[in-house]
């Protein structure tokens, strides 16, 4: 066959598959958040359609993606839609990440098409703002304090802002403040030890814990303090920033109330009835206000079991008595009294203290000061010996005490 005539067959063969194939084209990409913020993630669609009368076969859409654009792990850069149908449109979904050190401007993402593999190329602009970081305390593990007491205090760290926060550093405000009268304000709540805590960065939405040691003074009033925890860090671009969170702390603190029996009369027999004496005390830093005590035991008659006591001031104590009476068929030994003690703390809520105390109880003979059978056997005992033994030595004394008296008569009359 003639070259030439064989040439012009194939043209016209590849003119007309041309002709009957389809016209793929990116037509739109679209993204979501808008704008894209710099070490984010972003959701990419592309919209790919047949802008032909034709039907289209084997359409494959690429994306190609340079700095600040990468795909997220999992997903392929090229994707096969299939057949698409005259003017058909098809949409193609990409997870792509932005990089953090992206700047503010406008990027380009470029979308490949075509049937078979990518013939045509379209380019779509991605607007990237960069926001601003900010940092907010979200938790602390310690909201109570006491007068005097210092203790490490975990805060909470998120960036709540639209972008990352690097060289962080936490610090309470200084422990002094001085007004516009140049009056020297002391806070009653300080840090101790390293004044400052660092962090390497935070990313969006990303939480991280921090330490300080706070400790406050002794005198410091019961109330609720906001702290001011000040804030120093660098954005993406390096521009320092400022911000100020507060921390709240109240401070408060815990009666302590114990009790003990001071003074029993007469000692405790069974059968007998006693007068106890009950010292209370309360050794912590708060008040035990309207404190009513209620004291109770197994073979043991109380005479007034409920009493009010008032207010226990803290570093103070107080005494009561009430009349006891032991069954008789007591042990002797230690006989456990229950007292309860029933109070309301600083903020009028009630508390309840139960202690045990122990009260000593003897026979009714060591009681009234006498003496067991055993005893008084041996007294006599004793006492026999005694007379046993002068009569002895009387009895051995008087002769040579009588010749002796004899004696010197006789050398008188001599003389």
């Amino acid at each position: 066959m003639n070259p030439k005539i064989f040439a012009l067959l194939f043209a016209v063969l590849f003119f007309a598959g041309a002709c009957w194939a389809g016209n793929i084209t990116a037509t739109s990409l679209s993204y979501d958040p808008a704008p894209v913020s710099p070490g984010s993630a972003v959701t990419v669609w592309v919209q790919v359609k047949n802008d032909s009368v034709y039907l289209s076969k084997d359409v494959v859409v690429d994306l190609v993606l340079e700095f600040p654009f990468s795909l997220q792990p999992g997903e392929e850069a090229e994707r096969s839609i299939g057949q698409l149908g005259p003017f058909e449109t098809a949409t193609v979904e990409y997870k792509l990440l932005v990089d953090a050190k992206a700047i503010n401007g406008t990027n380009t993402i470029k979308a490949l098409t075509g049937e078979g593999f990518p013939t045509r190329t379209n380019s779509f602009a991605v607007n990237i703002l960069s926001r601003t970081p900010k940092l907010e305390i979200v938790k602390s593990d310690t909201e109570l304090l006491a007068p005097g007491e210092a203790q490490p205090v975990t805060l909470t760290i998120k960036n709540i802002g639209g972008s990352i926060a690097k060289d962080i550093v936490l610090k309470v405000n200084p422990d002094r403040t001085v007004t516009s009268t140049g009056i020297v304000v002391e806070r009653e709540i300080v840090s101790l030890g390293a004044s400052s805590n660092y962090l390497a960065y935070l990313n969006i939405g990303e939480e991280k814990d921090v330490t300080l040691t706070l400790a406050v003074n002794q005198g410091a009033a019961r109330k609720n303090y906001s702290i001011p925890i000040t804030m120093e860090y660098f954005d993406q671009n390096g521009t320092a920033k400022t911000g100020t969170a507060y921390l709240g702390i109240k401070v408060s603190a815990e009666a302590q109330v114990d009790a003990v029996i001071n003074n029993v009369s007469p000692a405790a027999f069974p059968g007998g009835t006693s007068e106890i004496t009950v010292d209370l005390f309360n050794i912590g830093l708060a008040d035990a206000r309207y404190a009513v005590i209620e004291i109770s035991g197994q073979n043991a008659d109380i005479e007034e079991p409920r009493q009010f006591i008032g207010t226990l001031e803290a570093d103070d104590f107080d005494s009561f008595k009430t009349k006891i009476s032991i069954s008789p068929s007591a042990q002797i030994g230690v006989l456990p009294l229950n007292l309860k003690i029933i109070y309301k703390d600083e903020e009028l809520n009630e508390k309840t203290i139960d202690r045990q105390l122990y009260l000593n109880v003897v026979s009714a003979a060591e009681a009234q000061g006498g003496t067991s059978p055993l005893l008084v056997l041996f007294g006599l005992a004793s006492l026999a010996l005694e007379l046993i033994g002068i009569y002895v030595a009387a009895k051995w004394a008087w002769p040579k005490a009588k010749a002796f008296a004899s004696s010197a008569r006789m050398r008188k009359a001599k003389k």
